[in-house]
């Protein structure tokens, strides 16, 4: 019996100073505040979501809208001056410039070109998708040719 009486006396000596130390008296039920001491670690807040799932935020912006000017408008090269490369009687011929520009010309004019011909052409962008070989898609003008 001596064993339970001191285990008993202990028991009480151990809860009547810990409920003398806690302060504040809590009914069951209600919570008590903590106050955040400056010893505590921050932890940063775990992501919700799986680890792979689309990230939160902002929606992107939407575009602005139908351009107001065409966007494929390529430059007339105007009049230019080279070596024909692919001649014949058309619809397409080849072109380089002096400095090294291929074009792609065509025409429905049906001119004889012939290979290694000097002439100066007016090009303006090609409005049909017709592959005439390498180089810049362009249709054909007026041109001179030079002896």
């Amino acid at each position: 019996m001596i064993s339970f009486s001191r285990t008993a006396t202990a028991t009480f000596l151990v809860l009547g100073s810990l409920t003398g130390c806690s302060g504040a008296e809590v009914t069951p039920g209600n919570s008590v505040p903590v106050t955040p001491s400056d010893s505590a670690s921050t932890v940063a807040p775990a992501p919700s979501g799986p680890y792979n799932s689309v990230p939160t935020g902002p929606a992107p912006s939407k575009p602005a809208g139908i351009p107001k000017t065409p966007t494929d408008n390529i430059p007339s090269p105007g009049w230019i001056e080279g070596t024909i490369t692919r001649g014949g009687g058309g619809p397409c011929y080849g072109l380089v410039t002096f400095d090294g520009v291929a074009y792609a010309m065509y025409s429905v004019e049906g001119i004889k070109l012939a290979k290694g011909d000097h002439i100066r052409a007016e090009l303006t962008p090609a409005k049909l998708r017709i592959d005439c070989g390498e180089g810049i898609p362009v249709a054909m003008g007026a041109i001179q040719r030079f002896p």
